[in-house]
């Protein structure tokens, strides 16, 4: 029986993240399986950690068989890893050959059928059931589901192996495959063949070991739309739907984390039903969760154009419907806000693109709904699909707007200044700021003032807004204690006023500051930031 090491070099699909802090369920899939195949010893690595020794490393994997699961047909801009890239992937390969390794490629590069030279194996859709077959030999002579159940249990394990452990998002598949009998064209979902629809007991048994190992973060990421699980025909799993949140939250009682991510607006808009769906979502889940619309234009005709299965009338039903339901605070934060994709090069598109899709969002925004994020990206050459080639200066200005009219005010109702965000990790420094962002579903990305050891906790007070960002102060925030950086950073503050306060130090009370300060400083907001002297 082989050694096996699985390689992750990350995937990002448009129905699940597997880029830190997120693991995908298909490293653990594959790893249950080899577990399961009787595999002498499992490594696991992701292509961060070995991304500096690639040569190195390769020698290190002689006589074992070596799984690598990578492929990010989604664009995105990442903080907590870097997706292996083409010219990385060729080169390790080489390598690996160089060494005699036996190499399997797996994950969406594989099932997009992209050859890499030095690698003469691939594995399909079924790539845990495909090196379990390399390892064991024979077919399984059971559903391919319940082979995953078992899978998902066995390969609970690799978490431990993280170099993020224990914070990790854990994605959670419930089932494969869009629905739709014919796609959206430019996607890569509608590639899948292998079709399959997850049982509730075996998902709660899943959480429940992931738990047991230390895991408090769930995501119910894994579908392109969380609603239509459990669905038959044309009605909606109601029961379904409710049974898994209620069992994760019974095996999981004190989980830190349970978002979720794609869902149809068509679902929302046309089915009455769905409203009981999504209380019974915003009664279990955890503040700042996010139902991802692919929306991707609200021009008519690049959706017809592209096949995309909703329109921009059901879209904003849907976004008001989340609003209502969702919109409601604890501790401060919403339980569940939409979140838009907007994709340009689509076939279809024109100049008059771009103002539909600015007059839209502007229509949201005078209708007072709330939108936790807006993304906006370029299509990939995915499947055959040919883009369209986009102005970059016409693109930037539609960003630069959209940050502007949009954005910005948003963020300013969702994190209204002094909001507290706890638990934020911090990820990467730039100059005096260090960045850092909560575990979930596209949580919102923090600078705070002053140089902090990445992977460090904080908890953060907010003082301002920007595009796509939000700053906050570490607390408590006692004044005396505050370098020089946090104090300038407090908007209408300044360098002077800062100086002012750091060469006045230690301030008394209200009354002292406001002695040091001028009549024309922000007193109010400085004292309402205050946790003590």
């Amino acid at each position: 029986m082989r050694d096996v090491t699985i390689l992750d070099g990350y995937i990002d699909e448009p129905s699940c993240l597997g880029v830190p802090p997120y693991l995908s369920p298909h490293i653990r899939y594959m790893y249950g399986a080899c577990r399961d195949a009787g595999a002498t010893s499992i490594d696991y690595f992701t292509i961060d950690q070995i991304r500096a020794k690639l040569k190195d490393w390769a020698a290190e994997q002689q006589g074992r068989l070596v799984v690598i699961v990578c492929g990010t047909p989604v664009p995105g801009r990442y903080l907590g890893g870097r997706p292996i890239s083409i010219a990385e992937l060729t080169k390790l390969a080489g390598f690996l050959h160089d060494y005699g390794v036996l190499t399997y490629l797996s994950g969406p590069l594989a099932e997009l059928g992209l050859s890499v030279p030095s690698i003469e194996h691939y594995t399909g859709e079924a790539a845990a059931l495909d090196v379990y077959r390399v390892l064991q030999g024979p077919v399984l002579d059971e559903p391919f589901v319940a082979s995953l159940a078992r899978w998902a249990i066995l390969g609970a394990e690799v978490v431990l192996k993280h170099p993020n452990f224990p914070k990790v998002v854990c994605e959670l598949e419930t089932f494969r495959g869009c629905l739709r009998n014919q796609g959206c064209t430019f996607c890569s979902e509608r590639l899948k063949t292998v079709r399959y629809v997850r049982r509730v007991p075996d998902i709660i048994a899943e959480v429940k070991i992931l738990y047991e190992y230390g895991i408090r973060h769930f995501r119910l990421g894994c579908q392109p739309d969380l609603l239509s699980f459990g669905r038959t025909g044309h009605k909606l799993g109601v029961k379904t739907i409710t049974s898994l949140y209620e069992g994760i939250r019974h095996v999981a009682p004190d989980l830190k984390m349970l978002h979720m991510d794609n869902v149809n607006p068509t679902t929302v808009a046309t089915h009455p039903e769905c409203k009981d769906i999504i209380r019974t979502i915003v009664k279990h889940n955890t503040p700042q969760d996010v139902a991802s619309f692919g929306l991707e234009s609200a021009d008519p005709a690049v959706l017809v154009a592209n096949n995309i299965g909703t329109s921009p009338r059901l879209a904003q039903d849907a976004i008001r419907i989340i609003n209502e339901i969702g919109g409601v605070r604890e501790a401060g934060l919403c339980k569940l806000l939409p979140g838009i994709n907007f994709l340009h090069g689509l076939q279809g598109e024109t100049k008059a693109t771009y103002e539909i899709n600015l007059s839209y969002l502007q229509q949201i925004r005078d209708q007072g709904l709330l939108l936790r994020r807006i993304n906006v990206r370029q299509v990939r050459p995915v499947g055959g699909y040919t883009p369209q080639k986009v102005d970059k200066f016409r693109f930037k200005q539609y960003k630069q707007t959209i940050n502007e009219q949009i954005n910005k005010p948003m963020l300013q109702q969702l994190y209204p200044i002094g909001t507290v965000l706890e638990d934020v990790i911090m990820e990467a420094s730039e100059g005096p700021i260090t960045f850092g962002r909560q575990l979930g579903s596209y949580p919102i990305r923090v600078g705070v003032p002053g140089n902090y050891p990445l992977g460090t906790p904080l908890t953060v007070k907010i003082i301002d807004h920007g595009f796509r960002s939000i700053t906050g102060i570490r607390i408590p925030f006692a004044i005396n204690q505050a370098s020089l950086q946090e104090l300038e950073s407090i908007p209408g503050l300044g360098k002077k006023r800062a100086r002012r306060i750091f060469l006045n130090l230690p301030i008394q009370g209200p009354a002292h500051l406001a002695e040091v300060l001028d009549p024309q400083a922000p007193l109010e907001l400085l004292i309402n930031l205050i946790d003590g002297y």
